[in-house]
């Protein structure tokens, strides 16, 4: 199973307490800064400590391209279907995840989050430039399989790191969701228009373009 996380950045005070006990304003730049440190420390945390479940990326809008929530990370349990949920609600419930969870949850807020089933293997991905695909899956998977697989073979120099449709609609729709790995911004151009048109077995309804969450220009 994929689960897909959709979040954003939680607003801040713009003021902060220093070690004196006074308080002082924030910069924007050390708000995010912060935000980065504490959605990293907290995927890198949950995967060290429940290596069951492989971080395939977690990244960030860039250059405002894309809808919002500005943040997707996606998750990948190639040992377990749905009920892998029962073992998370098992360990939010304990408290063992608090030190990692609480500093995430003060500055990041998962708006959505959906459960999908992969229609090809995830490839993990680290600092890179991605295009992701929001589309509408309206064939069957297996015909919408065989569209990425001659899609990626007609795109050599891009990787196709994920090709995923939700499960029922445990997932914001559009339901179907593809992330490709680029050499350079330049390299939409080869890409961006491939669906145009398109209405089957899957319909574009919106795009995005994304970096490394920390390396995201707002």
């Amino acid at each position: 199973m994929l689960y897909i996380e959709f979040t954003s950045r939680r607003p801040q005070p713009g003021v902060r307490e220093t070690d004196n006990g006074t308080l002082s304003l924030e910069p924007f730049a050390s708000q995010l800064q912060r935000f980065h440190r504490a959605v990293l420390a907290g995927q890198s945390g949950w995967e060290s400590s429940w290596s069951e479940d492989e971080m395939i990326f977690s990244i960030g809008r860039t250059w405002r391209l894309g809808p919002e929530p500005e943040y997707l990370t996606v998750w990948y349990t190639p040992t377990a279907g749905l009920k892998r949920i029962d073992d998370w609600d098992e360990v939010f419930r304990s408290g063992e995840a608090d030190e990692i969870d609480k500093p995430f949850r003060e500055l990041a807020r998962i708006d959505r989050a959906g459960c999908y089933d992969a229609l090809l293997d995830p490839k993990r991905q680290r600092n890179g430039i991605y295009y992701a695909e929001f589309f509408d899956p309206l064939g069957s998977d297996d015909v919408i399989r065989e569209l990425y697989v001659k899609r990626a073979a007609a795109h050599p120099n891009l990787t196709l790191a994920l090709c995923a449709v939700r499960i029922g609609k445990l997932a914001p729709d559009p339901g179907g969701l593809a992330v490709w790995t680029l050499p350079s911004y330049g390299a939409l151009a080869s890409i961006a228009r491939d669906l145009d048109g398109t209405t089957d077995p899957v319909r574009l309804e919106t795009a995005g373009v994304y970096n490394d969450v920390g390396r995201e220009i707002l």
